[in-house]
């Protein structure tokens, strides 16, 4: 690459960089800009119009003397993965803390609805209505119970009982609940059990550093998964701001919320919900930096619509998982909830799959090791390079040769330059004389599109990496940021994807004119932004995807060069093919169609020309002058 590339490079990387600073410090204005704004207005309503955005915090009035409380401990062997808080205020599950997940900005453990005045499973028909009713303890509730029975009239007269069992079972490692609810009309008037839900709790970042795309609220209904963020709750061009999403549903598997790596979601048992609601608000984390917000999701889980008369009974069970998102965990959870890892596409999904089960069998051999998941990162990605190294030194070779060509289609340009389709027809002449695919090089680069993007999707939710160590890296859950300057994060593992993929590039047989290669070079400059900013053993993946390329590539260059010659009949490829015959190939077949197609409109030119010349001597016909009129 010659000195003006590398000026244009660097003067592109520099100026993204200052945009994205510029860009970022005008979101942060606009943001604080419009949640004044907000507040502004909805403190000029008055309290019979519409509910606005839940910009903050409610602040409930409860007496904390009657809460009664009580733990269900989930362990798998002797180890502890989880505690459940329960409280009676609302009969549920204040929080869920997980001893073997550290807080990043702390020394305390995860919790999750920790930022909720509700209990996970309180009655609630939306966010304005959540049930604020103390309940008894009827049973369990002792240390070494594994269940706990609440029970409460509310003043409509319905009768409520809660039963909590804790789901223990190798599988799940006590991340799983189950809860019964019944109903008793002990009152006179008939209660319409389709006036409430329960309360799936809440889901946040822990911290600014998460991806704030992965945060939001999803379910799955007639066989298919959805997942929403901050969009419905925020204004956008062409709608106003929503302070609630209400949804129809039929045949409900499961809804819940979630954040980057962990869930809480509600599967109904014999019975289909008819209806959601979910909504949210932007909350301050607390971790020192006031001008960057998040937002929090919470979503209820309606009842069927069922009339209860006095004296009449109705019971509805939920199967409940409270804990971090790991694959091999919540596949086993119930039908469907591998979609709740959310890696995307089908494709993209059936890769994220195959790297999350890999890469966990490779910690495997390593476990108890602090570097085990950066080793198993690096081990991934050696095999999967030498699964597609056969493809790879195919497609270098490929490059080469049509390295060697480029004189030849140089030739073909200056002599068809007034005439694009002969040149085009010549250019496919060529490759088919002398075997070139111009598609060989791309195929390794196609190849890990999915590969690169199923790995992006699996590493973004992986929460086996929160808390790993490896190398300089504290977390490879995070960026690797070693220091700031000006405030600009300097995260060493993206820079050294970058410059290793220059590298391999350099080494790599360039095709092309030179605003192609030059428009090429930018790619790494593409990937280092993409990747910057996201978790670091994605960029691990990548830099020691480059180093063994690099290797590969090196030791290539010690083998023969491919030669350029042109092919026999019947051969199967130019230069070192061993001429054996086969079928052809997709440019020959398009090479033919286009001699085919030039042809066929050089003999269409030909009919269209006289066949006789007209004699010398006849002259034509005078026509008399016409006059107007």
């Amino acid at each position: 690459m010659d000195r003006k590339a590398w000026i244009i490079l660097i003067v592109c990387g520099l100026g993204l960089m200052l945009n994205y600073q510029f860009m970022m410090k005008n979101q942060e204005d606009l943001d604080r800009q419009k949640q004044q704004e907000e507040q502004q207005s909805e403190a000029s309503q008055n309290t019979g119009g519409e509910p606005g955005l839940i910009t903050e915090k409610p602040e409930i009035e409860r007496d904390t003397r009657e809460d009664v409380p009580f733990q269900l401990i989930g362990k798998d062997g002797d180890k502890v993965d989880v505690i459940y808080n329960f409280t009676s205020f609302g009969g549920g599950v204040k929080d869920a803390e997980f001893p073997n997940q550290k807080e990043v900005n702390g020394d305390g453990h995860v919790r999750l609805n920790l930022r909720s005045n509700y209990a996970v499973g309180a009655l609630a028909d939306d966010f304005k209505k959540i049930d604020k009713t103390y309940y008894q303890i009827v049973s369990g509730g002792k240390e070494g119970d594994d269940h706990v029975i609440y029970k409460a009239t509310l003043e409509n007269g319905l009768e409520v009982t809660k039963k909590w069992t804790l789901k223990e079972g190798a599988e799940t490692k006590g991340y799983q609940l189950q809860l019964a609810v019944t109903f008793k009309n002990t009152g006179d008037a008939a209660v319409n059990l389709n006036d409430w839900g329960v309360y799936t709790g809440t889901a946040a970042p822990l911290h600014t550093d998460e991806l704030s795309d992965k945060a939001g609220w999803f379910y799955y209904a007639d066989g298919s998964f959805e997942f929403d963020k901050q969009g419905p709750f925020t204004k956008g061009w062409f709608s106003s701001a929503k302070p609630v999403e209400l949804i129809k549903t039929s045949n409900l598997e499961y809804a819940g919320v979630n954040s980057q790596f962990f869930t809480t979601f509600f599967m109904p048992k014999d019975f289909s919900s008819d209806s959601i609601w979910a909504t949210g608000r932007e909350i301050d984390l607390g971790d020192n930096d006031d001008q960057k917000k998040r937002w929090m999701f919470e979503m209820g889980v309606d009842f069927p619509d069922k009339s209860l008369s006095k004296d009449e009974q109705q019971s509805y069970a939920f199967d409940i998982y409270m804990g971090p998102k790991e694959r091999n965990i919540i596949k086993t959870v119930g039908p469907n909830t591998d979609s709740v890892m959310n890696y995307g596409w089908y494709l993209f999904v059936l890769v994220a799959n195959f790297m999350n089960w890999a890469v966990n069998h490779i910690h495997d051999w390593f476990e108890g090791y602090s570097w085990a998941w950066g080793a198993a990162v690096i081990l991934l990605t050696l095999f999967i390079r030498i699964l597609i190294w056969p493809l790879h030194n195919k497609s270098t070779r490929t490059m080469k040769r049509m390295g060697k060509l480029q004189p030849l289609m140089k030739e073909l340009k200056e002599k068809y330059a007034d005439n694009p389709q002969k040149m085009n027809q010549e250019t496919m002449k060529l490759y088919r004389e002398y075997g070139v695919n111009p598609m060989g090089g791309c195929l390794p680069m196609l190849l890990q599109i999915p590969i690169f993007f199923g790995v992006f999707k699996m590493l973004g939710s992986a929460v086996e990496m929160r808390g790993a160590s490896f190398l300089w890296v504290d977390d490879l859950s995070l960026p690797d940021t070693v220091f700031e300057i000006w405030g600009l994060p300097i995260n060493m593992l993206p820079i050294v994807m970058a410059i290793t993929m220059v590298f391999q590039m350099r080494l790599t047989p360039q095709t092309g004119d030179k605003l192609q290669r030059r428009i090429f070079m930018l790619m790494p400059l593409m990937f280092f932004f993409f990747c910057y900013n996201y978790a670091s053993a994605l960029a691990l993946y990548w830099s020691t995807q480059n180093i063994i390329s690099i290797g590969q590539t090196l030791l290539m260059q010690r083998l023969p060069e491919p030669e350029l010659s042109k092919k026999k009949p019947g051969q199967k490829g130019g230069g070192d093919d061993d001429g054996k015959p086969r079928k052809k190939g997709f440019f020959e077949r398009l090479a033919e169609k286009m001699e085919e197609v030039q042809a066929q409109q050089e003999a269409a030119r030909g009919a269209a020309k006289p066949t006789a010349q007209a004699p010398a001597d006849k002259k034509p016909k005078k026509r008399s002058p016409r006059t107007g009129g």
